[in-house]
């Protein structure tokens, strides 16, 4: 009988914990305060609780290729996202999708980072970021270079001068 007040107490705790980091989630920049709290504690289901579907997808597929678990991969030191509460701004409602602008340090360049609204919570969306980088990257590489790159092989220049002199001289042999 004790050890079901054991499990009992471990599972409301866990639960409390799990609405209490979900209740922290009324907004995108508080689900990021949220998400941060949850990192610095190493938390790990609420970390999970604050992320959405797709994210919790990306994470598998990265521990999976770590032969680890996704819990392990949150609980190692800078495995769980915001590490450190970065400077935000702009924060944009559309529906069920946001974006806030965050500081990135290394580059003091403001970046948008996406969230999505997911059974009443927002959730930051990692996976929709990843999305978002591939497809510039794909954009990049299909655009043509840019002029004067030295990896375009040059055209010879066209000198309808010396063009005609050389065709005179080969039709008249």
């Amino acid at each position: 009988m004790k050890n079901y007040k054991i499990i009992l107490v471990t599972v409301l705790a866990l639960v409390f914990t799990a609405c209490q980091a979900a209740n922290k989630a009324s907004s995108p920049t508080e689900t990021m305060r949220a998400l941060n709290e949850a990192a610095i504690k190493k938390d790990v289901e609420a970390t999970k609780k604050l992320v959405s579907k797709g994210t919790l997808d990306l994470l598998e597929k990265a521990a999976q290729n770590q032969n680890t678990t996704v819990d392990e991969l949150l609980r190692k030191e800078n495995g769980a996202p915001f590490q450190e509460m970065p400077e935000t701004r702009n924060e944009k409602i559309t529906g069920d999708t946001a974006i806030v602008e965050i500081k990135n340090k290394a580059t003091d360049e403001w970046e948008t980072l996406p969230f999505v609204k997911e059974d009443g919570i927002w959730k930051i969306a990692l996976d929709k970021l990843m999305e978002e980088i591939m497809n510039k990257a794909r954009e990049e590489m299909n655009e043509p270079p840019a002029a004067g790159n030295a990896a375009e092989p040059q055209k010879p220049e066209s000198n309808p001068v010396a063009n005609s002199k050389a065709n005179n001289k080969a039709n008249s042999n």
